[in-house]
């Protein structure tokens, strides 16, 4: 019997579950969410109120960046990861990073459009905040460190085929998944960290902040809530929610591969309907809320979707039963430690059942772990042997590889080079011509700059919001104030079609730089003011 205990951190909360695991049987001992003020008081609470003193603890890690690169898959181990450092250091130059304060780890994937090379999911950590977690859990057993992107696949059966994991937190991440294999992690520009702002600006309370999900029920075209003061937020939520639905949209129509189905978890999939609401954007992509595979979804005695609601603390867990990439590890000398341990637990058996039979004394503990250790000391020496021979053969494969594909490198360097010296001859004569045709196009652009809106500009718009108008929203009035400023004057007796509409002409960009009033109520209409700058 087998527990671990997975803590999922994001911002000031926490949600932590203690998952056992008997044979290839899972239950979840204890599990809750959180909120803090303080991190490690948090986490030293949460470990002594589920007696997780001497039981792994599996950690997440968030505020991470993914990079993609390809590498020569003919290069050994430690020239992959010295490849891939030199990409990374790249990136750090280019994007002004301190690669110095970074830690990273990596996966490599097969290239299905160049078998030569492998491709290399890349992830980075800040290292201050890795040092901080592993400050705060050292007097513990500490198993793994993880992205919650990478260890959300652990709740999924191995048999799924191509699907797209959607974490709705304090900010949206999808995992594309691949024949069982992690591929891409993309990280959206909307979350729910506005929602859960706004609501605790409201109710004075982060706790009371994120308990108002669960209570929020949102409704497609077909059916509307019957009881107004139902869902009193939703005109805070449904133009957040609309924005993450149509970038998820976007995200997984981009993909070359088709996904089949399309799984919703985190914080966002404790809000009812969500998974139908999503629906409507992926067309006919399923769309279902991310149930742990092992958890029976007809029990009547803890309901599903508490468990969902702590869905990231329970992958981590799972990082500890069995279920860790330990390529993505961030925590420092876990596997070095485990295989140990497993190494001494093997010649334990051996020292007591195989020697001791044949001496009449018992041995004394000096003894035993010097017989230990002189065992290990054989089993070394005995692989190292092995391994060296093997890596000798591979080295001198490699070797010859290598020279090859310098000279045919070196061949094409030559080759570009004649090209370019032909290239640059034209550059001087395409140049003059150049300069002609934009001297005759620089009075063109100054007369049309010269002009304040275009001509076409107010018939453009309201063309477009044609398109966009709920029905059971009304325009009262649409102005020009000033230079390209339009302000718009709507009512509605539903916030959230008032919400849906405002949401529309910002992703739509029918107008930059949108601004909504709070609005207003009078009798039972509600009004609000929407202003904006034509494109």
């Amino acid at each position: 019997m087998l527990s671990c205990l997975g803590i999922y951190i994001d911002k000031n909360l926490i949600k932590y579950a203690k998952v056992k695991r008997v044979k290839d049987s899972y239950t979840v001992e204890a599990y809750n969410v959180e909120t803090f003020e303080n991190l490690r008081e948090a986490i030293v609470k949460v470990i002594k109120e589920t007696n997780s003193e001497r039981v792994p603890v599996s950690v997440s890690i968030s505020n991470e960046l993914y990079n993609y690169f390809d590498v020569f898959s003919a290069l050994e181990k430690k020239d992959i990861t010295k490849s891939l450092d030199i990409e990374f250091e790249m990136v750090c130059n280019e994007k002004k990073y301190d690669k110095e304060s970074i830690e990273s780890r990596y996966i490599l994937m097969d290239n299905m459009e160049d078998p030569d090379k492998y491709k290399s999911l890349y992830v980075s950590v800040n290292k201050k905040e890795l040092d901080e977690l592993i400050n705060i859990l050292s007097n513990y057993k500490l198993h793994s460190i993880s992205t919650v992107s990478t260890s959300i696949t652990n709740l999924i059966p191995d048999d799924e085929g191509n699907i797209a994991i959607v974490n709705i937190e304090n900010e949206t991440k999808i995992t594309k998944v691949i024949d069982g294999q992690i591929t891409r992690v993309d990280v959206l520009n909307s979350g729910l960290e506005e929602i859960v702002g706004k609501i605790n600006k409201i109710e004075m309370s982060w706790k009371k902040a994120y308990d108002v999900f669960k209570n929020i029920t949102i409704y497609n075209n077909e059916a509307q809530s019957i009881d107004e003061n139902e869902n009193e937020y939703l005109d805070i939520v449904m133009p957040v929610l609309y924005k993450i639905a149509s970038e998820v949209q976007k995200k997984v129509n981009s993909y070359k591969e088709k996904i089949s189905k399309v799984y919703i978890t985190g914080l966002g999939a404790t809000i009812n309907n969500i998974d139908l609401y999503m629906q409507e954007f992926l067309n006919k992509t399923r769309c279902e809320i991310l149930k742990p595979f092992f958890i029976d979804p007809t029990s009547i005695r803890v309901p599903v979707k508490e468990y969902i609601e702590v869905n990231s603390a329970i992958a981590l867990a799972l990082d500890g039963l069995g279920f860790l990439n330990t390529d993505l590890n961030f925590a420092p000398y876990s596997r070095f430690e485990n295989n140990i341990d497993s190494l001494a637990n093997s010649t334990e058996d051996f020292d007591i059942k195989n020697w001791k039979d044949g001496f009449n004394e018992a041995y004394s503990i000096y003894e035993k772990v010097l017989l230990r250790a002189i065992i290990i000391m054989i089993l070394i020496i005995f692989g190292f042997s092995i391994t060296s021979k093997i890596l000798s053969e591979k080295i001198n494969k490699q070797m010859a590889l290598a020279t090859d594909k310098y000279q045919e490198t070196s061949s094409q360097i030559e080759d570009i080079n004649t090209k370019i010296s032909k290239i640059q001859s034209y550059v001087d004569t395409y140049s003059s011509i150049v300069s002609s045709v934009d001297s005759l196009s620089d009075v063109t652009i100054t007369n049309r700059n010269n002009r304040v809106v275009p001509k076409d500009a107010i018939p453009n718009l309201l063309n477009e919001l044609m398109f966009v108008i709920p029905q059971q929203v009304q325009i009262t009035s649409i102005k020009n104030t000033e230079n390209k400023h339009i302000v718009i004057e709507a009512v509605s007796e539903k916030y959230e079609q008032l919400g849906y509409f405002s949401s529309a002409i910002e992703v739509g960009e029918i107008l930059k730089n949108v601004q909504t009033s709070s609005g207003s109520k009078t009798d039972s209409l509600v009004q609000i003011t929407i202003e904006g700058d034509l494109p």
